[in-house]
């Protein structure tokens, strides 16, 4: 498994958004559970959460949110993915996107860098 400081910048965005939008429909349905009764065989809380309509309602509000967010986060890092500038790998020789001026490579990790361009000098 590769460390997550050697993901690219893009790659780190999708990841986050994936996270959340599990997150957040594993807590609406959880809400729903709680409410239903499935869940009535955990000790003390099955059985006091059973038919709360606070609590379906809270974790319902809370995964509709998550969900939203994990979308925004989505349609952003697509935007910016749009725009970066591909390069080539010098390790793995596949071409791949760049934020800013350090990045990662997204199928290596290799650490690269964006140099900027030399202003060429007048010959005269």
């Amino acid at each position: 498994m590769k460390k997550t400081d050697r993901l690219s910048k893009i790659k780190r965005m999708r990841t986050w958004g994936n996270w959340s939008m599990g997150i957040g429909i594993l807590l609406m349905y959880s809400g729903y559970a709680f409410f239903a009764g499935y869940l009535d065989f955990i000790p003390f809380f099955g059985t006091w959460l059973k038919g709360s309509y606070a609590f379906m309602t809270l974790l319902l509000v809370i995964g509709f949110l998550l969900t939203m967010g994990s979308t925004v986060m989505f349609m952003i890092s697509g935007m910016v993915s749009m725009s970066a500038p591909q390069v080539e790998c010098p390790s793995c020789k596949k071409v791949t996107k760049m934020l800013g001026k350090k990045d990662a490579c997204m199928f290596c990790g290799q650490p690269l860098l964006l140099e900027d361009e030399q202003p060429q000098q007048n010959q005269t």
